[in-house]
């Protein structure tokens, strides 16, 4: 079968192209499959998907096309048009419509495969939970949370991951906790797992220089020599920040306003008014601030400066602030339930994320325990260079290679 993935291809849609190679020299024809409007503001997922395309774009030996639905955000626009400039810039695709409207034709509609814009395939792949039909090609989806979606998804949304997993040649998983998860509730998957893990970006093994650490203090409200502990995660009720703010609360110098609190991240008005009814509650000598979403050199200036990261998330498949931390010689306190045990290993403190008190008491110990705190840190260290995004890319790439 001819496939036509020019301007005239159903449904119309978008293509610039640049420097790809052709497909006589390609050992391997992939397209990567992504909504770029998630780049404003990026998940974890988000980091992900990008992380694992730097890469793909980087392998000569693979013919690469990125697919995204109709990007609207500038964010998705922006990076979408320096894709262009790389060295080995990939084709691109833009859908007609948006991917998430995509997504709902694909799965109810009799709309096209993929490959009617792309050309012939060897693998999709598809790094978040995405349900998209082949020709031919096989089909790779990533699992990031499969806890998440089943506890806060409901029934469609377990549907839809069903519909997604069972159908996909490889199931990639972002940890040993939620491959375990996965596997209980889709147990069609098995055989086809592969963990292929999330990881800090390169920068978060670089030590920040001065200048970066005096100004983001300056940037979220803090003095030069006040100390703060520092939570990183968006506004979710999931992350459980309304009882790290009443937990910390409890600590003296947190009441007094000698120890700050940083809550670096952003939500929807519901959850985010939630943990200002917290802060407000802890009197009006407290020190917490909100700065809203910081990333990069800022992000990690503020793990340096940090008398430790608080992780109190009751759901949680990764962690990749945890390893960010550790990477920077950042304590960490965490929750002692699905995945975070697994990532920060002995480096960690660990509570009862459902329990105020033992999170206020492992707080303490984290703030008294200097010896502790020096040992954990150098094993952080170690724990967080595992976690790498090129380690993680070549776990990708054998997972897909793995007949």
């Amino acid at each position: 079968m001819a496939y036509d993935h020019g301007p005239n291809a159903p449904g119309g849609g978008s293509e610039r192209q640049g420097g790809a190679m052709g497909a006589e020299s390609a050992s391997m024809a992939m397209a990567w499959v992504y909504d770029l409007n998630s780049c404003r503001g990026p998940t974890g997922v988000t980091r992900h998907a990008l992380a694992q395309l730097d890469r793909l774009i980087a392998r000569p030996e693979i013919e690469l096309t990125v697919v995204s639905g109709r990007i609207a955000e500038p964010d998705g626009l922006a990076y979408w048009e320096t894709l262009g400039d790389r060295e080995h810039a990939p084709r691109r695709k833009e859908l007609p419509i948006g991917t998430r409207n995509a997504l709902r034709a694909w799965r109810f509609l009799p709309w096209p495969p993929l490959e009617i814009w792309t050309g012939r395939l060897d693998w999709i792949y598809c790094p978040a939970e995405y349900y998209v039909p082949t020709h031919r090609a096989r089909r790779a989806v990533t699992s990031h949370d499969v806890l998440q979606d089943v506890r806060y998804g409901g029934n469609s949304r377990r549907d839809l991951l069903g519909h997604a997993f069972g159908s996909a040649d490889r199931v990639l998983s972002v940890s040993t906790f939620n491959t375990e998860q996965l596997l209980e509730r889709f147990p069609e998957c098995e055989g086809k797992v592969r963990v292929v893990p999330n990881a800090a970006d390169d920068l978060f093994f670089a030590g920040p220089t001065g200048g970066e650490r005096a100004r983001v203090r300056g940037q979220v409200g803090l003095r030069p020599d006040q100390p703060f502990l520092l939570s990183v995660a968006n506004f979710q009720p999931r992350k459980n920040l309304p009882r790290l703010v009443r937990a910390a609360g409890r600590l003296p110098e947190v009441a007094s306003g000698e120890l700050a609190l940083v809550l670096v991240g952003e939500g929807e008005p519901g959850p985010a008014e939630a943990i200002r009814r917290e802060v407000a509650a802890l009197g009006p000598k407290a020190k917490v601030v909100m700065p809203g979403y910081l990333q990069g050199t800022a992000l990690r200036a503020l793990y340096a400066e940090a008398e430790a990261l608080a992780f109190p998330s009751t759901c949680e498949s990764f962690g990749i602030p945890a390893v960010e931390a550790m990477a920077q010689g950042c304590p960490v306190a965490l929750a002692d339930s699905t995945a975070l045990p697994e990532i920060a290993g002995e480096a960690g403190w660990y509570f009862d994320p459902e329990q105020e008190e033992a999170i206020t008491a492992t707080l303490r110990r984290v703030l008294d325990d200097e010896a502790g705190r020096s040992r954990r840190v150098e094993v952080g260290r170690s724990v967080a260079a595992a976690f790498r995004w090129d380690r993680a890319h070549e776990a990708l790439m054998a997972a897909l290679g793995d007949e």
